[in-house]
């Protein structure tokens, strides 16, 4: 009917958390609505969406779907009811990469904050290790060498 692998199947079903309903033997029986499901899940497979961009464009249309009134049929011509899906995971996955790039933005920021903070420290530290030498060499300077430098200095 789909023309896909049995182990596709199962696949899609595992990792879209799809729920078939299966018989007393465990043999799956598909609804049209669960064939649906799968043609719907195959031709964004063929749009280039991956399972989690699916996953969710499953998700948002079983949310718009508990919204609706469930015992009033809805008629919609084939292609526009998979468009409007499509349509939508693609906004919601829009909008949640404009989010992630603005966190990443920002996280950018204060990484550079963080940085700059550090490099100021570094040259604290190098400042006052200097100057901690600085003194260290004056004091050595002004006490009498020991005998054993004066020895090996003739």
């Amino acid at each position: 009917m789909l023309q896909i692998e049995q182990h596709t199947l199962r696949y899609l079903e595992n990792t879209l958390r799809l729920k078939i309903p299966r018989d007393e033997r465990g043999d799956r029986m598909y609804s049209e609505k669960d064939v649906d499901t799968l043609r719907l899940v195959l031709q964004l497979k063929e749009k280039g969406l991956n399972t989690t961009a699916i996953k969710m464009a499953l998700e948002n249309t079983e949310e718009q779907g508990a919204r609706a009134d469930n015992n009033l049929p809805t008629v919609r011509p084939p292609g526009h009811l998979e468009l409007a899906e499509i349509l939508s995971a693609a906004s919601k996955i829009i909008e949640q990469n404009e989010a992630l790039l603005e966190h990443n933005r920002k996280m950018e920021q204060r990484l550079e904050r963080m940085e700059k903070k550090l490099d100021q420290r570094n040259q604290e530290r190098e400042k006052t290790i200097s100057e901690f030498l600085s003194l260290w060499k004056a004091e050595q300077e002004g006490k009498p060498k020991s005998w054993f430098s004066r020895f090996r200095s003739k």
